[in-house]
C-alpha cells in the first residue's frame, strides 16, 4: 500500500516535503518525492496538492504547480502499485529504483559516476541472472565479485573486442603478476571468464571471441588427496579427549619435544564425532550441519544435497548409526540430528585433535604461484578440514573394494574425473596389498 504524506518540518519558506510511503519486501520505503508544499495547499484526504483555479493555480514556494507535483505523485502511485502486483518484485531496491527513474535521479546518479565498461556492464547482468537461476551461494556470489573487481583492475574500460589472444593473454599475465594468485585459480577465472563469454554470446550481447580458440596452458600440478587412513580414522573415533584445559606433551616428526595448551574439551569432542560422522556418511560438512532427524528414514539417510541438489540415500553403518544414538536426546529446535559448529571452527578443532593424535606424515604440495614453481611440506594435522573426512570416505570405501559407481551413489559423484584421483589411490593400496603375497 502506498501513501503520501507531508513532513512536519517545514523550510525557510515554509514549504514542507512531500513524503512517500510503500511497504515492500524486507520492509518499508519512506523517502521524499523531491518536490515541497504549503501545509495549507495539501489535501491529506486525496494525497495530492489542492489545484487551486484556473486564475489562481496552486504552486509551490518554488512556482512549481500543482499539476505538476501531482503528476508524479501518480506517476510514482502507478509504479509502485505494478511492483506491487509482480510477485516477488516488490523490494525496497525496486521501488527507489522506480522512484529514481521518475525523479530524474538515476540520470544524475548515471551522469556523477564513471563510465563502465560494456564488459562489466554484462557481467553484473550474468551475476545477477545466474546467482537467480542457480541459487548461489554467498561464497560463490563473494568469489564471482573478486572476479569482476580483477578485470577491472584490468582494463576498466573493458570491451569485448579487447578479448582477442593478446588480450585474454595479457589477462593471464596480469593475474599471474599477482603475487597471492595460484596457478589453480587463474585456470579457475579463465574457466569462468569462459562461462560468462558464452553466455553473452548465447544472449546476443557480443560476437564471438577468441576465447573458444585460444588454448592457454596453465601449470596446474596435481594436488596430494588429504585423507584419514582407517587406522587414523579409528584412532580419532577412539580418541579419548583430555580434561580441559591442560597442556599436552607432544613429539615433532624431528623427534623434538613440545607442550601444547588444550582447551574446550566439549568443542573437541562434537568436532570429533562431526568429522567421524562425515567420514563414515560421505556427506559433505553442508549437508551434515543441515541433516535433520526427519532425513533419517529407518536405516538409511536421505537428503537432498546443498551443492549439487542431488538425492542421496545413504545406508547407515554402526559407527554413522552410534554417533546418531549419542545425541539422539539433542533439543534443536530446527529438528536438527546433530549438534552444529561453524565450518571455519571446526576446521580448527580438527587440527588441534589430529595434532592430538600425532597423524605428523609429511605432505608436500608442490604448485605454481606468481609463475613461480612453489614446494611446501606440512605435517598431516596441518591440512585436515572438514572436506577431508569425504575423501576418507571415498579412499576407504574403494581400497575395501566396494566399485566405484557404488561409492558414487553415495557421494553424489556424476562422473569418473571427479574419482579418479581416489581411484589412483585405491589402485596403489591394491599394489601394496598384493605385495604382502610374497611374505
Amino acid at each position: 500500500m502506498t501513501g503520501f504524506y507531508l513532513e512536519k518540518r517545514a523550510d525557510k519558506k515554509g514549504d514542507c516535503p512531500i513524503r512517500v510511503s510503500a511497504r515492500a519486501a524486507g520492509g518499508r520505503l519512506l523517502t521524499s518525492i523531491g518536490y515541497s508544499i504549503n501545509p495549507d495547499n495539501w489535501d491529506s484526504e486525496a494525497q495530492q496538492v489542492k489545484p487551486g483555479t484556473k486564475k489562481a493555480p496552486t504552486t509551490n514556494a518554488r512556482g512549481i504547480p500543482a499539476a505538476t507535483i501531482n503528476a508524479r505523485i501518480a506517476a510514482i502511485s502507478a509504479a509502485f502499485a505494478q511492483l506491487e502486483a509482480t510477485p516477488g518484485a516488490c523490494t525496497i531496491e525496486a521501488l527507489q529504483a522506480a522512484l529514481d527513474a521518475i525523479t530524474g535521479k538515476a540520470d544524475r546518479k548515471a551522469a556523477a559516476r564513471p563510465i563502465q565498461s560494456i564488459v562489466l556492464t554484462y557481467f553484473d547482468l550474468w551475476v545477477k541472472e545466474e546467482s537467480t537461476q542457480n541459487q548461489w551461494a554467498a561464497s560463490t556470489t563473494a568469489k564471482m565479485q573478486s572476479f569482476r573487481n580483477s578485470l577491472e583492475e584490468f582494463k576498466p574500460d573493458l570491451a569485448f573486442s579487447d578479448l582477442n589472444e593478446k588480450g585474454l593473454a595479457r589477462y593471464i599475465e596480469f593475474l599471474r603478476s599477482k603475487k597471492d594468485h595460484e596457478e589453480t585459480s587463474i585456470q579457475k577465472r579463465y574457466s569462468n571468464l569462459k562461462w560468462f563469454i558464452d553466455w553473452a554470446i548465447r544472449k546476443g550481447y557480443c560476437a564471438e571471441t577468441a576465447i573458444d580458440t585460444y588454448r592457454p596452458k596453465f601449470k596446474v600440478l596435481a594436488k596430494p588427496v588429504i585423507f584419514l587412513t582407517r587406522p587414523e580414522l579409528l584412532k580419532l573415533y577412539h580418541y579419548e579427549i583430555p580434561a580441559t584445559p591442560c597442556e599436552m606433551t607432544l613429539t615433532y616428526s624431528t623427534g623434538e619435544q613440545y607442550t601444547k595448551p588444550v582447551q574446550y574439551a566439549g568443542a573437541l569432542e562434537k568436532a570429533r564425532d562431526l568429522f567421524c560422522f562425515c567420514a563414515f556418511t560421505s556427506l559433505r560438512y553442508s549437508d551434515m550441519a543441515a541433516l535433520k532427524r526427519s532425513d533419517i528414514v529407518g536405516d538409511k539417510i536421505i537428503v537432498t544435497t546443498q551443492k549439487t541438489n542431488d538425492r542421496l540415500e545413504i545406508p547407515l553403518n554402526d559407527y554413522s548409526r552410534a554417533i546418531l544414538d549419542k545425541y539422539a536426546d539433542l533439543q534443536d529446535p530446527r529438528g536438527l540430528a546433530l549438534p552444529v559448529i561453524s565450518n571455519q571452527k571446526m576446521n580448527d578443532y580438527l587440527k588441534d585433535l589430529c595434532e592430538l593424535c600425532d597423524f605428523r606424515d609429511p605432505v608436500t604440495k608442490v604448485f605454481y604461484k606468481g609463475g613461480a614453481r612453489v614446494e611446501e611440506t606440512h605435517e598431516k594435522w596441518e591440512l585436515i578440514s572438514t572436506h577431508a573426512a569425504r575423501r576418507t570416505f571415498i579412499c576407504y570405501a574403494l581400497t575395501k573394494g566396494i566399485p566405484p559407481q557404488i561409492v558414487m551413489k553415495f557421494t553424489g559423484h556424476s562422473d569418473y574425473k571427479a574419482m579418479k584421483p581416489y581411484i589412483d589411490i585405491a589402485g596403489a593400496d591394491a599394489a601394496a596389498a598384493m605385495q604382502l603375497m610374497n611374505d
